[in-house]
């Protein structure tokens, strides 16, 4: 019996449009790092040449091949594009290759084979362009930061067909800045000769300031400049200097007596003995008085750092934390920096008088429970309820985050008008145009407090009441031995 017949033609169509939907993929980002691998040879006797550079166009980057005439190396590409791989030595022909680059593949290039020539003396045309061959360092330090101060730079200078120029068409290369800090950084020296390799070697000293520095060597070849591409390095700050250490926290006040885990970010900037930034990932140390601090933090290349305090036992009875930062200088000295924080809790307000009357005129604190300003942000709102009357003075505040002034202590706290001490009135507010005017009574008089701290909610008279208080529930209210009242919110802890 023959077997039933399957078509094959929708699996097909199903690799098919896998197989589709793989290049499309493959086409949304094709930018990236191509690594070239590879080997260069003599074509007669298969062997390695020794001292053969590998140059890739259209890029224009030149790469040396090691000893066994065997290459390694990545360049970056910005799309999907055919690489041309070009091997040159002395003494020999060059071999071209072209091969695909895709980003994020290595790309084995096939063996480039060398012809020896007849005369295998070097020998190169006059200078046509200037590469850059080696550069010890990316980055060194100013001068005296206990960084590497120096570094060196190899240009290579080729002839049109990429072959270093020999000593017979040396050029004169010039070492100039493009780019510089201006911290009297040196380049040494000002111009060499290049040697029977086409090579040229300057020597990038430090100065004292931090930025970034542009090297371009050039040379001038019948009338015509010719110019490298600027390298780039970087010099990086020194050690840190107390006169240029600073610390301070995100907010100076945050509600951490009312709630565990709470954060509040400590920040330093960390400056040298020239007021730049201090080499990245300098350690700065912390601790804390109170709560618990993250140990340390590594600055960033702009000489910042920062670290995370958490509201947490053991909490200041005053209210008052002191964060220390703390490094070493360039004589292995301490660099230190210390600020205050303010750990505030539940509102608590005063009043006085309690009485509602057209004309009054009241006094109120609005405090933590230590005396300390509430957090930033809180608002306090007066509404003065009844008819033909209106509240006037501090009856729509909100707070700013207030700290310390001249010290770090519960005495140089920032108190007073308009942080913990606030003035209101009931006055009449009659309408000039009415043809019969209403009295102007006072009803009730509604204070609430709202912000990070928490809430609270104090009305004076109201429900007929002409000399009463009420809060919010669960806060408690106290007369105090002058005559005010004190009413603190609920404490969220308990």
């Amino acid at each position: 019996m023959p077997r039933p017949f399957r078509p094959f033609l929708p699996l097909v169509l199903v690799l098919a449009l896998a197989w589709a939907g793989c290049d499309a993929a493959s086409d949304d980002d094709t930018s990236g790092v191509v690594t070239l691998q590879g080997q260069v040879l003599n074509n007669l006797t298969n062997n390695p040449v020794t001292g053969a550079y590998v140059r890739v166009l259209p890029l224009d980057l030149l790469f040396p091949a090691d000893d066994e005439g065997r290459f390694d190396f990545e360049v970056e590409i910005d799309s999907t594009m055919d690489l041309q791989v070009v091997a040159s030595a002395d003494g020999y022909s060059q071999s071209t290759v072209t091969v695909l680059a895709l980003a994020g593949r290595v790309i084995p290039v096939p063996p480039l084979r060398l012809t020896q020539t007849v005369d295998e003396r070097p020998v190169s045309g006059r200078a046509w362009s200037i590469l850059l061959l080696d550069q010890s360092s990316e980055a060194i330090g100013v001068r005296e930061s206990g960084s590497t101060e120096v570094a060196s730079l190899t240009f290579m200078v080729a002839d049109s067909v990429g072959r270093p120029v020999v000593l017979d068409n040396s050029a004169l290369i010039r070492f100039e800045f493009g780019g510089r800090p201006g911290g009297g950084e040196s380049l040494a020296p000002a111009e060499s000769p290049t040697d029977n390799n086409g090579q040229a070697t300057v020597t990038l000293s430090s100065g004292t300031k931090a930025g970034h520095v542009q090297v371009i060597a050039s040379t001038t070849v019948a009338g015509r400049v010719i110019r490298s591409q600027p390298v780039a390095l970087s010099i990086h700050g020194g050690l840190p200097d107390q006169a240029h250490f600073s610390i301070g926290p995100s907010v100076f006040n945050f509600p951490g007596l009312n709630v565990y885990g709470l954060e509040n970010e400590m920040s330093v900037i960390v400056g040298d003995q020239y007021a730049n930034p201090v080499r990245p990932g300098t350690s700065v140390y912390f601790t804390t008085t109170h709560g618990v601090i993250e140990g340390s933090t590594a600055t960033d290349a702009r000489g910042q750092g920062s670290v995370t305090l958490l509201s947490a036992n053991p909490l200041p009875d005053d209210g008052i934390g002191v964060i220390t930062a703390t490094t070493s200088d360039r004589n292995q000295a301490q660099v230190i920096g210390r600020t205050p924080v303010i750990f505030s809790g539940f509102p608590v307000l005063t009043v006085s008088p309690t009485s509602v009357d057209v004309g009054q005129t009241y006094q109120m604190t609005v405090t933590d429970q230590n005396g300390n300003p509430l957090a930033g942000g809180t608002t306090i709102t007066v509404a003065v309820e009844g008819t033909a009357v209106k509240g006037v003075g501090a009856t729509s505040v909100t707070l700013a985050d207030y700290g310390f002034a001249g010290g770090m202590t519960y005495q140089h706290v920032v108190r007073g008008p308009g942080v913990t001490e606030f003035v209101f009135r009931a006055v009449p507010d009659i309408d000039p145009n009415a043809l019969n005017p209403e009295t102007p009574v006072v009803e009730a008089i509604t204070i609430t407090v709202e912000g990070p701290n928490g809430g609270l909610v104090v009305v004076l008279g109201g429900a007929g009441k002409r000399r009463g208080i009420t809060a919010s529930e669960g806060a408690v209210i106290t007369e105090l031995p002058d005559g005010r009242f004190e009413i603190r919110a609920p404490d969220p802890r308990r």
